[in-house]
């Protein structure tokens, strides 16, 4: 009797068979060559190449990123990061989260915003963070994140934690950086505050205000910077207060524009009575934003414009 063929599949059993077997003996994807190919002057190159990876990442083929994680090519480990945050897979996103992890921290040649090569180093956990709070929620990622942070990490490190909780904008975060922005190094000060300013809840808000006191005058600085995109009502009485009483007649000119940005009634009277105590040089930025909100040009006597503001608003008063 006529035996059927390769293990009694038949002929085309064992050709799928072998096709099979070629595929799974294939060599391992080199993510650092294809990275290369993407940057060749040959189109077809570089279109094989996005194939190859978009192929990959439908795949889930995760390792593939995660051994390119190793590679001599900093800039090639920012592309793996990257790319490994495209995939879905549990796998695939535990090995993500895992790169938050201290001592998987590395410092690469990569734009964690702009999401592109530069000059400058980062820290790695940035544009993990980023990644993930673009691609989906991952509650266990602030605690991976901040495991011994307050006691086992340098000032850099610590910088570095407090922007990746900023990019992360996990809430559960917050403790960690008003705590941060109490360091004595003005470099994690100032870290952890331009991360406060992603958060808009009171205990975020109370850390700004301590830190507009700040006896440096960059982190001052920093705290209106953090307030200068937002219109919020409860950030209105530390802007006022940087605007009457901060040292740096500029950081109050800057806080009198963010506030003249906010729809409160109470801004121009406020600015009124700034007539009358502002630094010499910065008055005149007074006098401009008054005649912007108002429409009118009644110079620098506090009093005119008090008459004024009286006159059309019944029952108001500066203070």
């Amino acid at each position: 009797m006529r035996r059927p063929g390769i293990g009694g599949m038949g002929l085309g059993g064992a050709i799928v068979t072998a096709a099979f077997l070629s595929a799974a003996c294939a060599p391992a994807q080199n993510a650092d060559n294809l990275f290369a190919d993407l940057t060749s002057n040959d189109l077809e190159v570089r279109q094989e190449a996005a194939d190859t990876l978009e192929a990959i990442i439908q795949r889930n083929e995760h390792d593939v990123f995660v051994r390119a994680l190793s590679s001599p090519n900093l800039l090639a480990r920012a592309q793996s990061i990257v790319y490994l945050s495209r995939m879905t897979s549990p796998p695939a996103r535990e090995a993500l989260r895992g790169l938050l992890a201290t001592d998987r921290r590395m410092m690469l040649p990569y734009n964690p915003v702009r999401l592109r090569p530069q000059s400058e180093m980062t820290d790695s956990r940035i544009l993990v963070a980023g990644l993930i709070q673009r691609t989906g929620p991952d509650p266990q990622a602030i605690t991976l994140l901040l495991a011994g942070a307050d006691s086992e990490q340098t000032s850099d490190m610590l910088a570095g934690t407090c922007f990746a909780v900023g990019a992360l904008r996990d809430p559960a975060g917050v403790p960690f950086l008003a705590r941060a922005a109490r360091h004595p190094d003005t470099v994690v000060v100032r870290a952890a505050v331009q991360a406060l300013g992603q958060f808009t809840g009171a205990e975020a808000l109370a850390a700004l205000k301590t830190a507009s006191t700040h006896p440096v005058t960059e982190v001052r600085s920093d705290v209106l910077s953090a307030f200068s995109g937002r219109d919020d009502d409860a950030a209105r009485p530390i802007l006022m207060d940087v605007g009457r009483d901060d040292p740096e007649p500029e950081l109050r000119a800057s806080a009198w524009q963010i506030l003249s940005r906010s729809k409160g009634d109470d801004i121009v009277p406020y600015l009124i009575d700034r007539l009358g105590d502002a630094p010499e040089s910065v008055r005149p930025a007074v006098i401009e934003i008054l005649a912007r909100l108002t429409g009118q040009n009644l110079g620098p006597k506090r009093e005119a414009w008090a008459r004024y503001w009286s006159s059309h608003v019944p029952g108001t008063a500066t203070r």
